[in-house]
């Protein structure tokens, strides 16, 4: 198994009244697959399920996304992650 590194993962919207709270804290593999990330946040908040998180576990819901560092959207499926590294989770649809 590879290194593990400690982030911090940040709800928004419809996930964040879904889960109850803002922020979760993780301990994932520094290379690590979306759907790793999914079973951690329904591990730690099952009732993201169906919200944001796809029924199945492996994906998230075609409407949300996750940002790395709220510099850059997460493209693909697996993505690399720092020790103190945050992942935004939020709705990629908005209201005008």
């Amino acid at each position: 198994m590879g290194a593990t590194v400690s982030v911090t993962i940040e709800l928004f919207g419809t996930a964040r009244m879904a889960c109850g709270c803002r922020k979760l804290k993780a301990c994932l593999p520094a290379k690590v697959r979306v759907s790793d990330v999914v079973a951690v946040l329904a591990a730690s908040c099952p009732d993201l399920i169906g919200v944001a998180l796809r029924d199945d576990l492996n994906g998230l819901m075609s409407s949300y996304t996750l940002n790395l560092n709220a510099t850059e959207f997460v493209q693909g499926d697996e993505l690399s992650l720092q020790d103190g590294d945050t992942l935004l989770l939020f709705s990629s649809q908005a209201g005008g």
